[in-house]
């Protein structure tokens, strides 16, 4: 049983050594994926079209799923 507790611990530390401690880390990282995807040259416009088109489909989606 400590065993198992042991190994429980070390893979929480491995966790939180492999993930972004920071908000500043955290936004680093969120900005070289876009970059690498090539969306860092998208305009606000754009992210706002790209934002109602998805709320729209997701209320279409809404609304056709049976009430529960």
């Amino acid at each position: 049983m400590s065993e198992l507790f042991r190994e429980g611990l070390r893979r929480l530390e491995q966790e939180e050594q492999s993930q972004p401690a920071t908000m500043a880390e955290v936004l680093a990282l969120l900005r070289s994926e876009a970059k690498a995807k090539g969306l860092n040259r998208i305009t606000k416009r754009e992210i706002n079209a790209e934002i109602a088109t998805a709320r729209k489909e997701r209320y279409a989606r809404k609304i056709k799923a049976p009430a529960r």
